[in-house]
């Protein structure tokens, strides 16, 4: 674990992938959304997709934050992922995401 957390340190965007995957499975949901964000930013679109989800579901972050969870959303979906789409249009149907 330790070489995995060295080399998504150093920027590798699937070693940042790996992390987000094993906190998520131990349940430890505040460093999943950490990697999560940080793959996100350097572009990941997976990343995107589930820094959204986690934002839009209130996991690993103090509360739901559906504003955010629409902005990543959308760039999962314009960088191709079909259920970043699926969940934008959800939330646009329930009208969460924007004052």
């Amino acid at each position: 674990m330790a070489l995995l957390g060295k080399t998504a340190g150093q920027g590798h965007v699937y070693a940042m992938l790996a992390l987000e995957g094993i906190y998520r499975m131990w349940k430890e949901y505040a460093q999943a959304v950490r990697w999560a964000t940080q793959g996100a930013e350097a572009g990941l679109p997976t990343s995107m997709y589930n820094l959204a989800r986690s934002l839009d579901m209130g996991e690993g972050v103090p509360a739901p934050d559906y504003p955010a969870a629409v902005d990543w959303y959308e760039r999962a979906a314009d960088a191709g992922v079909a259920n970043a789409a699926a969940n934008l249009s959800g939330m646009y149907t329930v009208g969460r995401g924007w004052a």
